[in-house]
């Protein structure tokens, strides 16, 4: 008998289903793309672009939804904020998904584009992917700083001052960018930051996602699981702080959010605003953006390129150093000596620290010429479970998620719905982990 006839009625309507969707799409761009679901535990860092874009998807999801409440007006952003944040039901879950999936984002941008650069993928052919994807790392940061400006906290006005500042400082092109960007004071600024972020980065981010995103795809729903739980599970540790409302009069001493931290220590040792806040961010991405077109070499391990791996150990250090910099204020004095950086400390650190990082890295970590043994290759460790014991481990795993899932009910209406938030993240992560026993379970039949 055939699978067919063994599938039944019901199997037979959904595979020809299957069937006429399938050919439908194909005269849509998304059949362009191949998806590769990994029938095997894969490494993540593979794919890290498509996490990135599984975290894209999860911030234009809930920032839709909190666009219903948001109110993009300078008398009532900050209190619509904290109307979602307090009285919209889940608009606590809602805001802090989205401030978390922000910074995961930036964090799997960063590690995709590090990781692409020291395997050299870039030299199979990939120079626009790269070149896209540095501008969408970019607009990554741009779109999170837009972003949490518009809650016009004391931390928001901190930043937008900042951008003021180096928008006007920028020569020639200076008071034509203010005047498109900023406005005529802080009504026009919430509506064109609340356009940028909400359409005109967005779009142009999907546009670049239409050119970077390679054909073949790989979705492994074990790992697109677990990024979304691990989200929920910080949101739920760490739920983020309204903080104060902006007051002009307030002498309060706040710092921009982390992705922000490294170029505020530039700009507080009191070099001009357009060279600390601009021109040497704009260097630094311009470094990157050129490699594939300098490295032509046809070697792709990070070990037979002694320059370039040192250059990127170099800018890991130094985003580290400036990132952690940036947070540190002297308590108990002024606000402007609070935030003060002495640039006779700071400037001769950067530069001894940059030489000695570059020179032991290239030196002793990729060291030219160095003959480096390739890695005896043994056999792999292979954890085999019984596949009864599998569907056992993964039916007392479904009735966990049951119990996390009335548990996190019972939190959120008692009005804990942080550790309601936690524990729904435990439950992605736990379905994650299900996914994975699947899998294993389904390799184990198709050996037999």
């Amino acid at each position: 008998m055939s699978q067919r006839a063994e599938s039944g009625p019901l199997g037979r309507v959904f595979d020809e289903f299957v069937k006429w969707l399938v050919d439908r799409l194909e005269r849509t761009p998304l059949m362009a793309f191949k998806f590769q679901v990994p029938r095997v535990f894969v490494s993540p860092f593979g794919y890290l672009g498509m996490l990135t874009a599984i975290t894209f998807l999860i911030l234009g999801i809930t920032g839709a939804l909190l666009m219903f409440y948001y109110r993009p007006d300078i008398e009532l952003a900050y209190d619509s904020v904290k109307e979602i944040e307090e009285n919209v039901e889940f608009g606590f879950f809602l805001r802090n998904i989205h401030y978390h999936a922000s910074n995961m984002m930036i964090l799997l941008a960063i590690a995709h584009m590090f990781y692409q650069f020291f395997s050299g993928r870039f030299k199979v052919r990939n120079e626009i992917l790269w070149v896209t994807g540095v501008i969408l790392g970019t607009l990554t940061i741009l779109e999170a700083f837009t972003g949490y400006d518009l809650i016009l906290n004391q931390r928001a006005m901190l930043a937008i001052n900042i951008a003021g500042g180096l928008t006007f400082s920028t020569p020639f092109i200076g008071e034509s960018m203010a005047a498109i960007l900023l406005g005529g004071g802080l009504y026009d600024l919430v509506l064109r930051f609340y356009a940028l972020h909400v359409f005109i980065l967005p779009m142009v981010m999907l546009l670049l996602v239409g050119v970077h995103f390679p054909r073949f795809l790989v979705f492994d729903p074990p790992m697109v699981s677990a990024t979304i739980g691990a989200i929920l599970v910080v949101a739920g540790l760490f739920p983020v702080e309204l903080g104060p409302k902006y007051s002009p009069t307030a002498a309060l001493v706040e710092v921009p959010e982390w992705y922000l931290t490294g170029l505020y220590a530039f700009i507080r040792t009191g070099l001009d605003r357009f060279i600390s806040g601009a021109l040497l961010p704009l260097l630094f991405i311009l470094a990157f953006l050129v490699v594939p077109f300098v490295d032509k070499s046809k070697k792709l391990s990070w070990r037979d390129r002694p320059f370039f791996t040192a250059f990127g150990i170099t800018s890991i250090v130094l985003i580290g150093v400036t990132t952690v910099w940036g947070f540190y204020t002297v308590p108990g004095v002024p606000a402007f000596d609070a935030v003060y950086i002495e640039p006779m400390v700071f400037w001769p650190v950067l530069l001894i620290l940059t030489a000695a990082t570059f020179g032991i890295s290239y030196k002793f970590v990729a060291s030219p010429g160095k003959q480096v043994k390739p890695p005896t290759r043994g056999r792999p460790i292979v954890i085999q479970i019984p596949y009864e014991w599998v569907v056992r481990i993964i039916m007392a795993l479904l009735a966990l998620i049951a119990f996390l899932a009335l548990l996190s009910f019972q939190y959120y209406l008692e009005g804990l719905k942080n550790i309601a938030l936690f524990n729904l993240g435990v439950v992605l992560m736990i379905f994650g982990l299900i996914a994975h026993l699947y899998r294993h379970a389904m390799q184990q039949i198709s050996r037999r």
